[in-house]
């Protein structure tokens, strides 16, 4: 009797760090995945690869992420909570329509800049995003969109089209990128637009 209430201990000892052991490979895994997703892009970016990178067997990789999806969606969860995305419910303090609007665009753009080479392979490789990871993105977005035309009553479509333009990850990197304009004058240009098509 008393050597099973002496083991006890070893044993829940060792279920601990069998546990952490887990949980550590089960990072390494993710954190691979966010990096070959950031460098070489979500559609070529192999189970291989992953475990590879993340210096485990593939059989490994399976056993925690069971379908390439649950990989993406662990990927993803984990890459958004490292970034510092645009804050609507700070937007909804502003009740000035134009004022709201213009640092809801610089707040948007900020983003987009600190996050420019994972959004860009995101947007390149659409195809293989999993529908539910693509539809919280869309969410997030028309909920960008949705609080910066608040302050309108009833938006007419054109001007909720320009909103949506504006806020675009594409609409920003021709802007800023392409063209090369300063965030500042990129908002200023997308708000230009949306105030006339206002009148």
């Amino acid at each position: 009797m008393s050597d099973q209430i002496g083991s006890a201990p070893k044993r829940t000892y060792h279920k601990a760090k069998r546990a952490e052991g887990e949980w550590r490979t089960r990072e390494r895994i993710v954190d691979a995945t966010e990096y070959l997703h950031g460098t070489l892009g979500p559609a070529h970016t192999t189970v291989s690869a992953v475990a590879g990178r993340a210096g485990v067997a593939r059989a490994t990789v399976y056993r925690h992420f069971p379908t390439e999806e649950s990989l993406f969606l662990a990927c993803s969860r984990h890459w958004l909570s490292r970034q510092r995305l645009p804050e609507p419910d700070a937007w909804r303090a502003i009740e000035d329509p134009v004022e709201r609007l213009r640092t809801g665009l610089m707040n948007i753009y900020r983003f987009y800049r600190r996050s420019e080479q994972m959004m860009a392979n995101i947007h390149r490789d659409t195809d293989v995003v999993p529908a539910i990871v693509a539809a919280a993105r869309r969410a997030r977005e028309q909920l960008w969109i949705d609080t910066l035309l608040a302050p309108q009553p009833s938006p007419r479509k054109t001007v909720r089209a320009a909103v949506a333009h504006a806020t675009a990850f594409t609409t920003w990197q021709s802007l800023c990128r392409t063209q090369g304009l300063s965030h500042g004058s990129a908002v200023e240009l997308m708000l230009g637009m949306v105030l006339h098509i206002s009148r």
